[in-house]
């Protein structure tokens, strides 16, 4: 059946029942719009209908398509799947969700050519990871280098935020300018010319790609036209976020009223100055795209009382922080949020298993039900904790724990290796309608079987059938193994195909993603076969069905869970922290606000002092929050 627009009054949103009205006020705009969207409000879910608005109402016309940007691979791809749930395949197959340095990385690889000769990239080139040391040493030689009038300016920038700043601040010049340059400029231009002209192939930073694109969209007008004809309509997830770099990218391509550009992100979760996030990103967004400021003002996943102790937290970062609607329903009845304090490590472990395994038998909660969040250091944290949570059947999970290239939470959400994952489950002989459809989808994406061409995916299902019977005949009788999960990832893989994986996810067009991912499936899947003794067994392990998740504050961002356990509430954890330090609270904001029923903070003395956080507690306690001593 053909789709047919609706008209744009007589839209309703999609798997949902209704949007709040200010929702629908950011809906509907068709100018720039600034949605500020607290913990909980739902902003993936309403970019998601935002989108369906526009393509279903035809206000973006075939073959225009929505470009949805995020931070991270994660956020991009549930963005996605959720368009592609609301929409018919005709237009979700017009939404593009991608990461900033996806896009950006895609746009210097497509169009390397056109970039001046005195900033151009070798080709092909090296992604490159700077530490603090390195710049700390280039600068001193870039400084012995210099004029001497330009010496003390380069000894006075900070090697630990040159790159966020100072490369991430300056537009590059088409031409070198010929006349004096100041000193930041000599030592940015200096360390561009270092990544581009290394021995053997340019190494690039994401930092130094976010500049590279921004020069091609800035320096090539039809490229910069080709681009906004193709976007009319930009989303921009996590705003708050937004680097000097990325902003600076984002305005020379669609800062120019051609492009209508929403932005979705909350202020009070500004957690990534460290990562060089401009604090001054909403403001510059309303100002230099005339958008209009619009605040969400349901939250759809705290109980009331959370969102009542989260406000006290809010008004701390803004005082002029709106009242919040909690529209989630409170399941206890006290001891929402708590404090535990313990003198020793030893006794906060064996309370909090405790606590943890009696509680899920109370509520009859899983344990993915739970989260243990972590200032940093979770692999420490992780090692601490769990002989204790062993001791009484229960196993964490270090969602930060480095795989290949990658993390295990970014893995979890990759699109490639959930498609290998529903093979896995398919040979290993369980029954999965959900396993089926995703992969007879992509594998249909790959050989580029539409909808109505039911010749070719017949083909298609044959095929996948009969791989799927021939895997399932090899490993079915074998207990898994090492060397049975490595043979499993490479037949997966050399049966979808590279080349047509790359073709038919535009997240790993022109990049190394899908290298990355397919090497960390291959590793997580060895490592679960070697704890597990069946095939269900050692893919509950890769999934960590049976786990208790451990992850950073950080990584956990867009996440929820039942209840939430902040392990480290001290001096020590928090060692950079100042009071009155916004970035600092607003991690605490985060924290609390991932919980939907219970949050609890736990400080023990033998951990450190909490002098330097006593304004974190002190927040709490205005809050009406108790402390419990735990022995």
């Amino acid at each position: 059946m053909t789709w047919q627009p609706v008209a744009p009054e007589a839209w309703r949103p999609r798997g949902i029942p209704d949007l709040e009205p200010n929702a629908w006020t950011a809906l509907r705009r068709q100018a720039s719009t600034l949605v500020v969207a607290g913990p909980g409000a739902g902003k993936s879910e309403f970019l998601a209908q935002r989108a369906a608005y526009l393509l279903e109402a035809g206000l973006c016309q075939g073959p225009k398509q929505i470009l949805a940007i995020s931070f991270k691979t994660d956020a991009a791809a549930n963005l996605a799947a959720r368009v592609r749930k609301r929409c018919p395949p005709e237009l979700s197959s017009r939404f593009t969700s991608l990461t900033f340095d996806a896009f950006t990385k895609s746009l210097v690889d497509r169009f390397l050519s056109v970039i001046p000769q005195i900033w151009r990239p070798t080709r092909p080139y090296d992604i490159a990871f700077p530490t603090r040391r390195m710049f700390e040493d280039a600068l001193n030689e870039i400084r012995d280098q210099a004029p001497t009038a330009l010496q003390a300016g380069i000894a006075a920038l900070a090697p630990e935020w040159f790159e966020t700043f100072n490369v991430g601040g300056l537009r590059l010049p088409i031409e070198m300018p010929d006349g004096a340059v100041t000193p930041e400029q000599f030592a940015v231009y200096h360390w561009l010319q270092r990544q581009l002209r290394g021995a053997r192939a340019s190494k690039l930073s994401f930092v130094t790609l976010n500049r590279l694109a921004e020069l091609i969209v800035r320096g090539n007008q039809k490229i910069a036209r080709a681009l906004r004809m193709t976007y009319p309509f930009v989303f921009v997830d996590e705003f708050q976020d937004t680097t000097f770099a990325q902003y600076d990218f984002l305005l020379s391509a669609f800062g120019h009223g051609a492009t209508t550009v929403t932005a979705v992100g909350d202020h009070k979760q500004r957690i990534m100055g460290w990562a060089g996030a401009r604090q001054d990103a909403f403001e510059r967004f309303e100002a230099d795209f005339g958008a209009q400021r619009v605040n969400l003002l349901f939250n759809f996943r705290s109980s009331p009382e959370l969102v009542r102790v989260q406000h006290f937290v809010a008004q701390a970062l803004d005082p002029h922080s709106p009242l919040i609607q909690s529209q989630a329903p409170g399941q206890l009845d006290r001891d929402v949020v708590q404090v535990w304090r313990s003198r020793s490590t030893i006794v906060e472990q064996q309370r909090l298993a405790e606590w943890i395994a009696a509680d899920m038998a109370a509520r009859r909660k899983q344990p993915r039900d739970y989260v243990l969040l972590v200032r940093q250091r979770a692999d420490q944290f992780e090692e601490e904790l769990q002989p204790a949570f062993a001791a009484l059947g229960l196993s964490l999970r270090n969602e930060s724990r480095a795989v290949g290239r990658t993390n295990v939470q970014d893995l979890m959400v990759d699109d490639a290796a959930s498609v290998a994952l529903c093979a896995l489950r398919l040979a290993t002989g369980q029954r999965s309608a959900a396993a089926w459809s995703t992969l007879s989808g992509a594998v249909y994406a790959v050989r580029g079987a539409e909808e109505d061409d039911e010749l070719l995916r017949a083909r298609a299902d044959r095929d996948l059938q009969q791989f799927l019977g021939e895997l399932g005949r090899d490993i079915r009788d074998q207990v898994p193994s090492t060397e049975l999960a490595e043979e499993i990832s490479r037949r997966i893989f050399e049966f979808l195909g590279v080349p047509a994986l790359k073709a038919a996810f535009s997240a790993y067009t022109r990049n190394d993603l899908l290298e990355v991912m397919m090497e960390a499936f291959s590793l997580h899947l060895q490592q679960s076969a070697c704890e597990a003794g069946s095939w269900p067994a050692c893919i509950d392990r890769f999934v960590g069905a049976h786990d208790i998740p451990m992850m950073t504050v950080h990584k956990s961002k867009g996440l929820e869970y039942d209840t939430v356990f902040f392990v480290g509430l001290d001096d020590r954890s928090w060692w950079a922290h100042t009071p009155g330090n916004p970035e600092g609270i607003a991690t605490f904001f985060v924290a609390l606000s991932r919980a939907k029923q219970r949050a609890v903070f736990l400080f023990c003395e033998h951990r450190g002092a909490r002098q330097r956080i006593s304004e974190l507690y002190e927040m709490l306690t205005r809050a009406g929050v108790e402390e419990t001593v735990v022995d």
